[in-house]
């Protein structure tokens, strides 16, 4: 690859017409790059962030049993596994939101899914 063009001149007719033939949607709708909108709001009105999840009770489980065993990991199997059933429950909720935010109809069995 060389350097870029100097002389190069952006045009602002193409550029306009490539943008509206990659938008499927009438003239003023934004695209929201797949994803749906979402509106996960804690209670002080703020976007909470999409790493906290609903299973902190058992991920604090988890990682007190492992604290208080850490030389018996076999001791604290049943503590992780309630935390990882928690979070494919989880995560089958928020695949059923998406579909249904998407314009599907929540059913989550049409869906590709990574075993």
């Amino acid at each position: 690859m060389g350097l870029p063009d100097k002389s190069f001149k952006a045009d602002a007719k193409i550029a306009a017409k490539v943008e509206r033939d990659s938008n499927p949607f009438d003239e003023g709708v934004e695209h929201n790059e797949g994803q749906p909108i979402r509106k996960n709001i804690d209670g002080f009105g703020n976007q909470r962030s999409k790493f906290l999840t609903d299973c902190h009770r058992e991920h604090k489980n988890s990682l007190k049993c492992i604290e208080e065993n850490y030389e018996r990991r076999e001791v604290c199997q049943p503590a992780f596994d309630a935390y990882k059933e928690c979070r494919r429950e989880e995560h089958r909720r928020k695949m059923e939101e998406n579909s249904r935010l998407s314009g599907g109809n929540g059913d989550t069995s049409s869906m590709c899914t990574i075993s």
